[in-house]
């Protein structure tokens, strides 16, 4: 797939029409603790795919749905985001914790997944977790509880 189709198809998963949110209001200023739980239904296709490098992360969204995505020098195409790497879940169960997590809209992206039939412009894919062919897009509210556990559910890893 190129980079063309690729970002054509993602930005029609991103679409508000297709995204599964909550209607709070953004506010960027404070901070939460927040624990994302849920379970990836395509885990074993998902684990063949997996490096050593490969890492969950969450990527911040505008209020739009916009968000930054890059070309590596490999070719690989990765989601801007400056919030802490996690580790790959060990089973198809996952949960992991962000302390001081801005107020905001994120996606859960996988980064640097192994080439192959997932294999974008020649470079390693990235993919991000889908809920019914909806990307799962994670609101962290300004009047949200702190520490909170956000129960993502059923997802599936979308590498296409």
């Amino acid at each position: 797939m190129n980079k063309v189709a690729f970002l054509l198809a993602a930005a029609a998963l991103f679409s508000p029409a297709f995204a599964q949110e909550s209607n709070r209001s953004q506010v960027a200023t404070n901070t939460k603790d927040v624990t994302v739980t849920g379970t990836i239904k395509n885990f074993d296709e998902f684990k063949a795919a997996v490096l050593p490098e490969t890492y969950i992360q969450l990527v911040p969204m505008s209020a739009t749905g916009s968000f930054q995505m890059f070309v590596g020098d490999d070719g690989s195409i990765g989601y801007y985001s400056n919030l802490p790497k996690i580790p790959v879940p060990k089973a198809a169960a996952f949960s992991f914790h962000l302390s001081g997590l801005p107020t905001g809209r994120y996606f859960i992206a996988v980064q640097r997944l192994k080439s192959g039939s997932y294999k974008i412009n020649g470079g390693p894919p990235n993919a991000f977790l889908i809920n019914e062919e909806r990307v799962f897009i994670l609101v962290v509210d300004v009047g949200d509880q702190s520490p909170r556990t956000i129960a993502a559910g059923d997802l599936i890893v979308w590498t296409h």
